[in-house]
């Protein structure tokens, strides 16, 4: 017997009516006439007496009728206790790969822990292609990466796009540009980001692509050492345009026709807790404000 059908045999003995019954559980009369007919089937046992339109227990019935009480009381508890652990897990293992946590780390340590004070983030900040494995190996629970390619096993949640750029200081030769090419970007000394970082891997690949070589003076885990290697002028950068802080000095300029995409990872076929959906909805809720705000500051760009 099915907890389904414990559910259904219950009402009809608690109404002593099927009309009633089949009101209470939102189904259709006929479909539970049905049903309890098929129970005594299963059963083997005579469960109701009919009197004119009325239905009646059997001593049988009754006996049932108490045992299945007990069973669905214990279930009743066992669904609210499951419910109760999944709304009180309140802590989110999460991995933010430095470009994207340039802007991601300031909302998740400000807004979001003053908004939600009771889930506690434990963050890490691995390279992009290392935190998509901690997440597809169960280490931890998502990241917020920028894509690269689709990995297996993974579900991916879009957030916003960011051009790529050449990083350089004030006084470069290319700083007053509006856009470059890729080639005029590889015409340069450059810093780039670990190989084990997306958007550096898709850079690689473009550059074989195009047939250039360029200078890379150096691959660094640490996006404070690209930085200080432009401040420094020893090499311009190619970095996301999200990832430079504000107010550096140091300028962006997007190179034409590339731009990588920020997500949110999780492993397909696990459930998403409630803490960490209250952390989807608020990523997503303030990348949509970034956006909405982006797009204003281009318009009043081009008023006069």
């Amino acid at each position: 017997m099915t907890i389904l059908q414990m559910r259904y045999y219950y009402e009809v003995c608690r109404w002593q009516s099927i009309t009633k019954a089949a009101d209470t559980l939102h189904i259709a009369q006929p479909t539970l006439s049905i049903a309890m007919r098929s129970l005594e089937t299963e059963t083997g046992l005579n469960l109701f007496r009919h009197v004119g339109r009325n239905i009646q227990m059997t001593e049988d019935g009754i006996f049932l009728f108490k045992k299945i009480a007990h069973v669905l009381e214990h279930a009743d508890r066992l669904e609210d206790t499951i419910k109760d652990m999944a709304h009180r897990r309140n802590h989110v293992r999460l991995a933010v790969p430095s470009q994207i946590g340039t802007i991601l780390l300031p909302m998740l340590l400000g807004d979001f822990r003053a908004e939600y004070p009771q889930i506690h983030l434990e963050i890490l900040e691995p390279a992009g292609l290392e935190a998509a494995e901690m997440v597809k190996n169960e280490e931890i629970d998502m990241a917020m990466i920028h894509y690269g390619e689709a990995i297996e096993g993974l579900r991916y949640r879009s957030l916003l796009s960011w051009p790529i750029c050449l990083c350089v200081w004030p006084e470069h030769p290319l700083a007053g540009r509006k856009s470059i090419s890729l080639e005029e970007a590889a015409d340069n000394p450059l810093v780039l980001l670990g190989r084990n970082f997306f958007m550096t891997r898709m850079l690689l690949q473009q550059f074989e692509k195009k047939e250039l070589q360029p200078d890379i003076l150096h691959f660094s885990p640490h996006l404070s050492s690209v930085w200080n290697l432009v401040q420094q002028k020893i090499a311009a950068a190619i970095i996301t345009e999200n990832a430079v802080m504000p107010g550096s000095q140091l300028i962006t300029i997007p190179i034409e026709g590339l731009c990588l995409k920020g997500c949110i990872i999780s492993k397909k076929g696990r459930q998403i807790y409630e803490d960490e959906k209250c952390l989807i909805d608020f990523v997503r809720k303030k990348f949509a404000q970034t956006k909405k705000t982006t797009r204003r500051s281009k318009f009043d760009a081009l008023l006069p």
